[in-house]
């Protein structure tokens, strides 16, 4: 990573560390820098995320914003369901001139219009393997990738999801293990084989009450 966007990821941290509402429980700038940004870019490689990536439950920016800032020539938007947090990380990024970047206030499972417009797919920290796996596969294009971090204890998730793996047509092409701060992180990579069935996603209850 160069200086510059070294700086400008220090600057966006900065922001969320002191926000008037609740981004990150982790209050320290060194602290946050490794357990936020570098946990979200030191898995990734150069041709990871395509022409254009949507985040999902982007919370405090995390980790669409540090992607935005390493992978330049990439359009992305970032979604959540709290507009006071979305508006608040696009006020930042907007003040940083993050000009690749773009926001939206939404539940992703109730966004049709995005389906299958996306090269890549991001999510970290959301949910459960089986229901974020919902929540992000329909809006990867036809041969696209979700990028899904975990934690150490991701097996059992991973053993669990294998009929929504099916169902959504995907596979498990990558388990990128790493390490943050003694801290044992995996990022899951997976790859849409083919279309999904239009019923996907279904209403966030739905998927909550009945996980694939």
């Amino acid at each position: 990573m160069n200086f510059e966007k070294k700086q400008v990821i220090l600057k966006y941290l900065k922001e969320i560390i002191n926000a008037p509402l609740n981004l990150t429980a982790i209050k320290e700038l060194e602290l946050a820098y490794q357990l936020l940004a570098m946990d979200s870019l030191i898995p990734l490689r150069e041709n990871d995320v395509g022409n254009n990536f949507l985040d999902v439950g982007t919370g405090g920016g995390v980790p669409g914003v540090f992607i935005g800032i390493m992978f330049e020539n990439s359009r992305g938007l970032l979604v959540d369901s709290s507009r006071k947090k979305i508006d608040f990380v696009r006020e930042v990024c907007n003040k940083l001139n993050l000009n690749n970047l773009e926001f939206l206030n939404a539940r992703i499972e109730e966004k049709k219009d995005l389906i299958e417009k996306f090269d890549s797919v991001f999510s970290r920290a959301v949910a459960e393997l089986r229901v974020i796996l919902e929540l992000t596969v329909p809006f990867s294009k036809v041969g696209g990738k979700i990028f899904l971090y975990k934690g150490k204890n991701y097996k059992e998730e991973l053993d669990n999801a294998q009929n929504a793996i099916k169902e959504l047509n995907v596979k498990l092409r990558e388990i990128r293990e790493y390490n943050i701060l003694e801290k044992e992180r995996v990022l899951l990579v997976f790859e849409k084989a083919k279309e999904n069935d239009p019923k996907y996603p279904r209403r966030f209850n739905k998927i909550l009450k009945q996980p694939l």
